[in-house]
């Protein structure tokens, strides 16, 4: 069975059984506050960083971050907290 389609059939059973709210999916999770604070735990690495684009690497996905006075106020193994003025979160594959 290929890794994908195994990741797959592990993010199916976990929404059939309502598990989201438990870790070890191998997701990030991702928190806000308001538009001034981002913070995202269990991520791959920074892969852009600026005061308006700040791009993370999360497993498959790749999160950017864009906005203004943008900086990185908690950097430690896995986890990173932005401060500033965020306009926008998106998500790509």
């Amino acid at each position: 069975m290929k890794e994908g389609s195994f990741r797959e059939k592990i993010y199916q059973a976990a929404e059939e059984m309502d598990l989201w709210g438990y870790s070890g999916f191998g997701l990030p999770r991702i928190e806000m506050e308001g538009d001034r604070i981002f913070s995202i735990e269990d991520h791959g690495g920074l892969l852009e960083y600026g005061p308006e684009v700040i791009k993370v690497a999360a497993r498959e996905l790749v999160v950017t971050v864009t906005g203004t006075d943008m900086e990185i106020v908690s950097m430690e193994k896995g986890s990173l907290t932005v401060r500033g003025r965020i306009a926008q979160v998106s998500l790509s594959r």
